[in-house]
């Protein structure tokens, strides 16, 4: 056993002497590696020549001037557009209409114009009902004022007669008297006479003007009337919610069972066929526009340009923000929408920029790269920087000189 235990040790003691010695040569194999060892070396001398390129096509870098364009934001609006607001204060009945519907107006159509919605009108019929009995009532009452004003009228007149005749006989018995043709008695009696007439002259008078305020009285209670049945016709016209122009209906902002109050916006309308962007412009660009000026509007969304003309610069200036608001009338688009993003481009002046065929440069992820001749006529790859492209150049902001030329594919 002891033989046998003393076997398996030696044998146990050259394996790991084996494994030792292969580690040592691996070592000795990686640094004789990592010498160069198995690389064949350059000898020393001058740099081979470059081989000549075959025949290139080549644009030289140049500079080129362009105008000095400014960026200005805004956003596309309807030239047109506005919040319809109810007049009174009623329940929402009914709403004929959707978003995104075309609505027609007042203005081309007049009482036939769209129908928004419909609100409760039982209240104002029922004003009204009671106006128009309040009427009929007052009818007949000026009716019977001018009846009884037409009897006083007539009163006064037999009352005024009746005092003339009176007044001739009490003068022709004073005078009968004054002759002694009559007695005394008699004219006491003819005085008496024409007193009393006057008194119901008077008294006629005074009855005429009591018609005639009453009469008066009566006609402004019908006017009152007539006034309030007016008001309620014009309130019961407003149950009915209409379209103020032609155009499409953008937003509604109610229900059915809402209650409408006065003022309270209920749709957003908006004439889609004149659009136009709103830019605030900066104070100092200001006096580089001017109203009338044609201009190329870029909407991102629809990636176009669209022909627009300034058509407005409000006179006043944010305080807040130092900026203008002006308008551009656009052409109509099928694409604009109410909200929409656009670049409003003002020309400053100009500028001189760094240009190269824009087919030259090539892209490898997130660099632009020029094939560019070096002075020995070899081809350099370079790294550059792009700014804008115009056309079929693009702006080169670094990594290129000017007069250096660079391969066109």
């Amino acid at each position: 056993m002891n033989d046998l235990s003393g076997e398996e040790r030696k044998r146990k003691l050259i394996r790991e002497g084996i494994k030792g010695f292969g580690v040592l040569v691996l070592l000795v194999l990686m640094m004789m590696w990592l010498a160069g060892t198995f690389v064949d070396k350059v000898e020393p001398g001058p740099p081979h020549p470059k081989p000549q390129p075959s025949a290139l096509k080549t644009r030289k870098a140049e500079f080129r001037s362009y105008p000095l364009v400014v960026e200005q934001v805004g956003t596309v609006r309807s030239r047109t557009e506005a919040f319809v607001a109810s007049r009174i204060m009623a329940q929402v009945k009914e709403i004929l209409v959707r978003e995104g519907d075309m609505v027609v107006g007042s203005e081309t159509a007049g009482d036939s114009a769209t129908v928004l919605a419909r609100l409760d009108d039982s209240d104002v019929r029922s004003r009204l009902r009671q106006a128009e009995a309040q009427i009929s009532a007052m009818e007949q009452a000026v009716s019977a004022a001018r009846a009884r004003m037409a009897a006083a009228g007539a009163g006064v007149e037999s009352a005024r007669a009746a005092r003339d005749r009176v007044a001739t006989d009490f003068k022709r018995y004073e005078d009968l008297h004054r002759n002694r043709a009559a007695t005394g008695q008699q004219l006491d009696h003819a005085r008496t006479e024409r007193d009393m007439a006057e008194a119901r002259l008077r008294a006629a008078v005074q009855e005429a003007q009591a018609a005639r305020s009453e009469a008066a009285r009566v006609l402004a209670q019908r006017e009152q009337a007539e006034a309030a049945a007016a008001e309620a016709r014009a309130m019961l016209d407003f149950t009915v919610i209409r379209a103020p122009f032609s155009g499409r209906l953008l937003k509604r902002m109610i229900q059915v069972g809402d209650m409408a109050a006065p003022g309270q916006p209920l749709f957003f309308v908006e004439t889609p066929s004149r659009p136009e962007l709103h830019a605030h412009l900066s104070e100092s660009l200001l006096p580089h526009v001017q109203t009338g000026q044609e201009t190329n509007i870029r909407v991102d969304a629809l990636g176009v340009g669209i022909r627009g003309v300034l058509s407005e610069i409000v006179p006043k200036s944010d305080p807040a923000t130092r900026t203008v608001l002006v308008k551009v009338a656009l052409d109509p688009h099928p694409g604009l929408v109410n909200g929409l993003f656009g670049r409003f481009p003002v020309i400053c002046g100009e500028v001189q920029s760094l240009v190269v065929p824009f087919e030259a440069v090539r892209e490898r992820g997130q660099l632009h790269l020029l094939d560019v001749l070096d002075s020995t006529g070899g081809v350099q790859r370079r790294f550059v920087t792009l700014g804008q492209r115009r056309d079929d150049l693009v702006e080169i902001l670094s990594g290129l000189k000017e007069d250096e030329e660079v391969v066109v594919p």
